[in-house]
């Protein structure tokens, strides 16, 4: 039997020892990273939404915007009738359109219906409808053509009272201070034709007041020597419309030659302007920084002061220009332009005053 030293000793002589590491390796396990996660479609929708709240946003303070400057716009008389002067001959321009499609198209289309029907028995009749495309576009026509026209009375109609607008002009010219002696030419011209337009304008508001509640049977015309279709008193509503139309383009021609002698004396002038404006900036630098700032701040105004009437000059320009040809289209029975010519010079001579009465409602 072993005594208790041996197994001692048996028991140390079985004993392990463990090898030391190095303090300088990372021997600790690192954590399990979690697995990534997929991305939510939240985040999208969320800026989808955002996008589209700004949007509505930007919306609705341009709507309102736009809105008070129309509602401005109608607030008055100027701005109200070149609203509906563009819209009326746009309305116009449109209708015409469509007239010339519809025909062109229509013949186009029967054509061949007409070429089948040689063929089969004369005595059967086919009616051949439109596509319903022309169907929709004839409609259209018609309610263009219709709204026009209750546009273009309404315009005419409220002229009624434009004698009063006309005396207004007429005094305010005749209480305008006297030309100097010493007055060029180009202002005594610009003062004679103003008082000839003032004629013109009454002899002009006269003849249209007199012809517009002539066709609505608001005042008699009719003498002893009418018929029973009271061909005399059409003649006579007919040709008051043609000498109020002649008056207005007299009117309207009066207009150009102001404008282009407006123009020359601005020219010379903006010239003179310049030059002072050269010797005043000359000078304020010799003053000092205080004097250079005022004259500075003159220039803005001046600058701006030109530039508006410049604007103002070509409006006038514009618009003149494209009523004259219809001026002279409506002095004569026969006509001078298309309903297609009426329709884009009336455009463009509503369209150059629209865009003054917008810019004025900011």
């Amino acid at each position: 039997m072993p005594s208790t030293a041996s197994l001692s000793a048996t028991t140390t002589t079985t004993t392990t020892t463990t090898i030391p590491s190095d303090p300088t390796i990372d021997t600790s396990i690192p954590p399990e990273r979690p697995p990534p996660r997929p991305q939510s479609s939240s985040t999208s929708l969320q800026r989808l939404v955002l996008l589209l709240r700004q949007y509505m946003t930007t919306l609705a303070h341009t709507t309102d915007a736009n809105i008070l400057r129309f509602s401005n716009l109608l607030s008055t008389p100027s701005g109200t009738d070149a609203l509906l002067c563009t819209v009326g001959y746009t309305l116009d321009l449109l209708s015409t359109l469509i007239s010339q499609y519809l025909s062109q198209n229509l013949i186009s289309a029967a054509t061949p219906t007409l070429r089948s029907s040689r063929t089969t028995n004369p005595i059967d009749h086919h009616v051949v409808l439109p596509p319903p495309h022309m169907q929709t576009l004839s409609r259209m026509r018609t309610c263009s053509k219709a709204l026009a026209s209750t546009i273009s009375d309404y315009r005419i109609f409220v002229r009624l009272w434009g004698l009063f607008g006309i005396y207004t002009w007429a005094r305010s010219t005749y209480l305008t201070p006297s030309l100097p002696s010493a007055a060029s030419r180009g202002e005594r011209a610009l003062r004679a034709i103003t008082w000839t337009q003032v004629v013109a304008g009454v002899a002009f508001q006269v003849l249209e007041n007199g012809a517009y509640l002539a066709s609505k049977g608001a005042i008699w015309t009719s003498s002893d020597g009418d018929d029973a279709a009271g061909s005399s008193s059409k003649t006579r509503e007919a040709a008051w419309w043609i000498w109020s139309s002649r008056f207005w383009a007299a009117h309207v021609g009066l207009e150009l030659v102001r404008l282009y002698l407006q123009s020359r004396s601005t020219s010379r002038s903006g010239a003179g302007a310049g030059a002072a404006l050269t010797r005043a900036a000359v000078s304020s630098e010799k003053d000092g920084i205080e004097a250079a700032a005022d004259g500075e701040k003159e220039y803005k105004i001046l600058r701006e002061e030109q530039k508006r009437e410049d604007w103002l000059w070509w409006r006038d320009a514009v618009s003149n220009a494209a009523y004259a040809p219809m001026t002279l289209h409506w002095s004569v029975e026969e006509g001078l332009l298309s309903e297609l010519g009426v329709g884009i010079l009336g455009t463009v001579a509503g369209g150059a005053l629209l865009v003054d009465k917008w810019r004025e409602t900011r």
